[in-house]
């Protein structure tokens, strides 16, 4: 049975306007810390922080996922020591953190677009795939674009709450505007 503090929890992030994703996220993460320490949260130490960082590098999970664990529990202790008042200190420590490289981005070769968009015959999907690879779209901000976020005068893209929540304009190149004015031409 999981801790009643981690729907409270739950809940605050919904109030925050958390994403459902994010708090479907964190109520993972906060689910398998607990089903390993077995403990309620106010008994949690550093120690058992400790134990379940290496239980999870011996599962020879990817430290980043180790660290988005940990964000999870620190976020939630914080929620406990800060919202609720019913803790005095968080038992996460910058030390439980797992130094992690950062990879660059790993690209497609020109076959391998090639290949890619010999496989899209709609032509609203091809422009979407276009738009995302043209102007690094993520796919739920595709999924959510409209007409009206495109400002052909100024030959801008308005993604509006893409991660983070957060509204940014990006600038499109004369071949990435094409794509949807093409799509339009030929629309009913």
């Amino acid at each position: 049975m999981l801790p009643k503090e981690i729907e409270q929890f739950s809940e605050h992030l919904r109030s925050r306007n958390y994403s459902p994703q994010t708090v479907e996220s964190y109520r993972i993460d906060l689910q398998v810390f607990f089903t390993g320490v077995a403990t309620a949260p106010e008994a949690v130490t550093w120690r058992d922080i400790n134990s379940f960082v290496r239980q999870q590098h011996r599962q020879e999970l990817a430290a980043t996922t180790i660290n988005r664990r940990l964000y999870a529990i620190k976020r939630f202790y914080d929620f406990l020591v800060v919202e609720q008042e019913t803790l005095l200190t968080n038992p996460i420590k910058p030390s439980h953190y797992l130094r992690q490289g950062q990879p660059l981005p790993k690209k497609l070769t020109p076959a391998q677009v090639r290949q890619f968009f010999a496989q899209v015959t709609d032509s609203m999907d091809r422009a979407l795939f276009l738009l995302m690879l043209r102007c690094g779209l993520r796919v739920s901000e595709a999924a959510h674009l409209r007409l009206t976020n495109i400002d052909w005068e100024q030959q801008a893209l308005t993604v509006e709450q893409g991660k983070g929540r957060k509204d940014r304009r990006l600038y499109l190149s004369a071949d990435a505007l094409a794509v949807p004015q093409a799509v339009l031409a030929t629309s009913p």
